[in-house]
């Protein structure tokens, strides 16, 4: 019998892994890419990918809550510490994976010895 904080986690993490992954695919045509395509790609297309997956796993988790007579999770609260900790880091986390990739990515486009 799961508890009411597995299911959640887990579909937070499914939420995570589809994110990466859909950033992932999105950022490999544009390898190499200008600073100001990479800005973009960071304050417009990040954001709307883990609102969608995000908030695809909390109307899901919300359903099965209500099923199995849980808490729900909506409404949400707008400025909920714990959820609010969790988007930043997850963000930030994205951000600087992102930055990462796409910096070696461009070196490699260049020919720039390390």
């Amino acid at each position: 019998m799961s508890t009411p904080a597995t299911i959640p986690c887990l579909l937070y993490f499914a939420a995570l892994f589809l994110t990466v992954a859909t950033l992932w695919i999105l950022l490999y045509p544009n390898e190499g890419s200008s600073p100001q395509d990479f800005f973009v790609f960071i304050v417009v297309v990040m954001p709307f990918v883990m609102l969608v997956y995000f908030g695809l796993a909390v109307i899901i988790c919300d359903n099965i809550g209500l099923a199995r007579g849980w808490s729900t999770a909506l409404p949400l609260q707008i400025f909920s510490r714990a959820e609010g900790l969790a988007a930043a880091v997850t963000y930030i986390g994205l951000t600087v994976w992102l930055w990462l990739r796409w910096r070696k990515l461009r070196i490699r486009q260049r020919g720039i010895p390390r």
